[in-house]
C-alpha cells in the first residue's frame, strides 16, 4: 500500500473531505488527490498529516507498526494498570518488584502490538514470574 493509500485510508476512517484535509495540512486539493492516487508526497506533507491527524509517520511511510500515535505515557499507564489488576486479582498484596517486572513486559508487548488479551496477559505473567 502506498503512502497516499494510507492518507486515503485515514481520511475516510475519520470521515473527512479531501478539501478539509488539504487545507488542514497546508497543501492544495489537487496535491492531495495526486498523493491519494499514488504520487509520492514530500516529507513536509507526511509530517503535517502525521501531526494534524495523530497518525504515526513511520506507519505512513512504511505501513509497519501501529497507525495511531498513542503517547508513551498512556501506553505505560495501561501496562501498569493491567499489571496491577492482574497481580491483585487474588486479593494479595502486590509486591513492587513483581509489578515492575510484569508492567515492563506488558509495556513492551503493548508497544509492539497495541492491545493485549487476557490470555496473552496470562502468558506474559507466567514468563515474568
Amino acid at each position: 500500500m502506498s503512502i497516499g493509500a494510507r492518507f486515503l485510508e485515514i481520511r475516510k476512517a475519520k470521515g473527512l473531505k479531501q478539501t478539509d484535509v488539504a487545507e488542514a495540512i497546508g497543501i492544495s486539493h489537487g496535491a492531495l488527490v495526486n498523493y491519494e492516487k499514488g504520487r509520492e508526497p514530500p516529507a513536509s506533507a507526511i509530517l503535517a498529516f502525521s501531526q494534524v491527524y495523530g497518525v504515526s509517520a513511520n506507519w505512513l511511510l512504511t505501513g509497519e507498526g501501529r497507525p495511531d500515535t498513542e503517547s508513551l505515557d498512556s501506553i505505560y499507564a495501561r501496562s501498569i494498570a493491567t499489571a496491577w489488576a492482574f497481580l491483585s486479582r487474588g486479593g494479595d498484596d502486590v509486591e513492587q518488584d513483581a509489578l515492575i517486572k510484569l508492567g515492563g513486559a506488558l509495556f513492551q508487548y503493548l508497544l509492539e502490538h497495541g492491545e493485549i488479551s487476557p490470555a496473552m496477559s496470562e502468558k506474559i505473567f507466567a514468563l515474568s514470574a
